[in-house]
């Protein structure tokens, strides 16, 4: 490591040309043909302009980290924060019908602004050099674990309804499976309860809420924001289970049909937590199922990527040697890559290789050239057996499909490349502008 003010000179690249480390690489650089005109994912027609869409509830995350000044060199904090944010569609279309709109035929975060509530969740999760004052916080680490667990277990998104603990609990069924204790000094094995519990080899306090394991990622050394993102993720997808199971516990199915839920990113978990996953992926299909049953047209939940491998892929494929940049799809171009495409083509795997996604993606991806030539990545839940399979394409494989690419169309906005007008509205609210998240922390800390 450079000290500050200390560059690079060039002296260790003549040395690194000849070294044999250097000169026995072995890795290629794999060229796609994915560009070529006979190379396109399958291309779906799904049905459009029906939807009965007149509300969305739009899911958004940040964490802002930043040091604090408690005495302890490289003390750190980070703000986090969770905004779901309704948007009444039905009023905003009202708008456009009587003309007040005719000037901005796509809507922009302005002319959403008035139309629409927000309910936000709020915490700090202490990093390194910082403990706290009750009982079993006196290492960094175990205070960090104990403020996940309580945020977690008295975070709700409704007064008359379950906690994301308990939506946690629940939709895992209680799940028993054994950590490493959370104590740096012990090896054993243990299993986080429905209470908290005890180790019985070192007598360490075992949250319900350690099963998310996001306290590995947690560092004594350098910046925890690796366990401080696990933390969002699980966050915001807890939160958007957690409401459609309130549709259920009120036996509102009716009205579900026309609510979109829209995720920030794609429909999957990563890290230590990834085996939550499949356990919102059977939620899905079961709440799914329960909405069909009833007569309803099941759910219609949407993970839009601003980035990323697809997004990325699509620009790629929309390229034309004559025409220039997104010169090449038609707009209202819907590519469903199956799974053999994406090993091929997006994200490389042999052909015997388990499946791109298998383990962390409870959503199938689809690529869209919207009708105003816009690019979306988009990720639709896996609730059948259709889409459990990888290699099917079927539009049964997409729930909702055609509601999900009506509202990009509708709701997408060149304030933003690519952007999406519900996706800016969360972002607004849940985002914490660097300086002003740091003022927050330096202003909690100052007096402990």
């Amino acid at each position: 490591m450079p000290y500050d003010g200390e560059f690079a000179t060039g002296h260790t690249l003549a040395r690194l040309v000849d070294n044999p480390a250097v000169r026995d690489f072995d890795g290629k650089i794999k060229k796609s043909a994915s560009t070529g005109p006979g190379v396109l994912p399958t291309a779906i027609e799904p049905r459009r302009g029906s939807t009965k869409v007149k509300q969305l509830i739009a899911i958004d995350g940040s964490t802002v980290t930043s040091r604090v000044e408690n005495g302890h060199p490289g003390a750190e904090a980070s703000l986090l924060n969770i905004a779901a944010v309704v948007i009444a569609l039905a009023k905003l279309r009202e708008l456009a019908q009587l003309g007040r709109s005719a000037a901005e035929p796509i809507p922009s975060p302005a002319a959403v602004r008035d139309l629409e509530d927000c309910e936000t969740l709020s915490a700090v999760l202490p990093g390194r050099n910082v403990i706290g004052k009750a009982v079993g916080a006196d290492t960094p680490k175990r205070f960090f674990r104990q403020v996940v667990d309580r945020e977690i277990s008295g975070a709700t998104l409704s007064s008359d309804h379950e906690t994301l603990l308990e939506t946690l609990q629940s939709i895992t069924n209680n799940r028993e499976a054994p950590i490493q204790c959370p104590s740096d000094a012990c090896d054993a094995q243990v299993i986080p309860q429905l209470q908290t519990s005890t180790c019985a080899a070192c007598g360490e306090t075992v949250y319900p809420s350690d099963s998310l394991r996001c306290h590995e990622r947690f560092e004594d050394y350098g910046s925890s924001e690796q366990a401080f993102t696990m933390v969002r993720i699980v966050v915001e997808h807890l939160s958007m289970v957690n409401l459609i199971r309130w549709f259920e516990r009120h036996d509102r199915f009716d009205v579900l049909d026309g609510i979109g839920f829209v995720m920030d990113g794609p429909l999957a978990i990563f890290g230590m937590a990834a085996w939550v996953k499949s356990h919102i992926q059977d939620e899905l299909a079961r709440l799914h199922r329960l909405s069909l049953n009833a007569g309803g047209l099941g759910l219609l939940v949407l993970g839009v990527e601003k980035h990323g491998l697809f997004m990325d892929h699509l620009e790629d494929l929309d390229w034309s040697a004559s025409r220039g940049e997104r010169g090449r799809l038609p707009a209202g171009t819907v590519l469903a890559p199956d799974i053999d495409y994406i090993h091929r083509h997006i994200a490389l795997r042999p052909p015997d290789a388990k499946p791109h996604g298998q383990d962390t993606y409870y959503g199938r991806h689809l690529m869209y050239k919207s009708h105003s030539g816009q690019h979306a990545a988009l990720s639709l839940p896996i609730v059948n057996a259709q889409g459990a399979d990888p290699a099917c394409v079927d539009e049964d494989a997409f729930p909702r499909v055609g509601d999900a690419l009506d509202l990009i169309d509708e709701l997408g906005t060149h304030l933003y490349k690519d952007g999406f007008a519900p996706l800016a509205r969360a972002h607004l609210h849940a985002a914490v502008p660097l300086h002003r998240g740091t003022e927050i922390l330096k202003s909690i800390f100052a007096d402990r």
